[in-house]
């Protein structure tokens, strides 16, 4: 994640206890993997890495992976795992988007992962993200369609209740990338405050940088 990273470290060491964060970050890999055409020559950017669900269903598909977060204590579980694993092939950065560029570039895929919403400045930080990929290099996001409200019990930290994807795809094209496509990636279905099941979808928005 990439605000309020006080609020994350403290979530870090139970984050993966979450099944449905599990689940949504193996079903947006899949949804990466139809819509980009991995190679396992490239180097690529998991943006908001956390804990690392996204970057190691993606890791197989890739030569390696920088997982940048800006919650420290995310990225010392993400190091864990690593570590545990002899993982030799992610590294991870400690990085807000939202403050600064990053300071690796040259990326073949920079990805995220419920992650914009999270984000003041979303236009600004789709700039940094595109300035990380190598000219002709690919894009693909994931998170919200825009919802009212209900996905978060607790909204600290929290700065969009989604998005329409058609703003992705007008914040892409304004951050200099082409070949920008949206679709629905995965639908997260649970209770609302009623106790009624809310269905979430999420999209991925995929493009490349010019």
């Amino acid at each position: 994640m990439t605000t309020s990273p006080n609020r994350f470290d403290q979530q870090a060491a139970e984050w993966d206890n979450n099944p449905g964060r599990l689940a949504t970050a193996k079903n947006i890999a899949d949804a990466m993997l139809k819509a980009v055409p991995f190679s396992r020559a490239w180097r690529a950017l998991d943006c908001g890495a956390g804990t690392g669900l996204l970057t190691l269903n993606l890791l197989p598909h890739v030569a390696e992976i920088c997982a940048t977060d800006s919650s420290r204590g995310m990225l010392e579980q993400l190091q864990k795992k690593i570590l545990a694993a002899k993982i030799q092939n992610v590294s991870t950065l400690l990085w807000d988007a939202e403050a600064e560029p990053c300071p690796q570039t040259g990326f073949a895929l920079v990805c995220s992962s419920m992650v914009l919403h999270h984000l003041r400045d979303v236009p600004a930080a789709l700039q940094r993200l595109a300035q990380a990929a190598r000219p002709g290099g690919w894009l693909a996001l994931a998170d919200l369609e825009t919802e009212d409200g209900s996905f978060h019990p607790d909204p600290a930290g929290v700065q969009h209740h989604g998005f329409a994807p058609a703003d992705l795809a007008r914040w892409l094209a304004d951050a200099g990338c082409h070949d920008i496509a949206t679709r629905t990636a995965y639908t997260i279905t649970k209770p609302d405050a009623t106790g009624r099941d809310h269905h979430y979808p999420l999209f991925l928005a995929t493009a490349r940088r010019t």
